[in-house]
């Protein structure tokens, strides 16, 4: 089977709090001799991730990027995206690329208090 698209990164932040919106960027090249239709899945958990292009024309050695983003459950996610491209009659999976996104946790800015004076009244 033919390869024609290259997922060369994932941009995406390495941890965020639950709830926060979570923004993707897959970075998708085309690795063939001709113009080809390409297009980008991502999944978490069995969630699936919208991204704003459905799928893209893309040119030899060209690399276009989907943006997608999710909001972030309570626990850390592995993101798992897959690229397509199109054979004229049907979508074929091509690459597979994974990103880790841990859950951050809600810190004080105090990391410690220090009672230096202490009067009973």
């Amino acid at each position: 089977m033919a390869k024609y698209a290259d997922i060369t990164k994932i941009e995406a932040p390495s941890s965020a709090l639950e709830g926060a919106l979570v923004t993707i960027d897959v970075s998708v090249k085309n690795i063939g001799a001709s113009d080809q239709y390409l297009a980008v899945t991502a999944v978490f958990d069995s969630t699936n991730i919208p991204f704003q292009f459905d799928y893209l024309l893309v040119s030899p050695g060209q690399t276009v990027i989907f943006r997608g983003s999710f909001t972030m459950p309570s626990k850390s996610v592995t993101i798992t995206a897959w690229s397509w491209y199109w054979e004229g009659s049907d979508w074929v999976q091509d690459d597979l690329y994974e990103k880790q996104i841990s859950l951050s946790q809600v810190t004080s800015e105090f990391g410690s208090i220090e009672i230096i004076r202490y009067e009973r009244r």
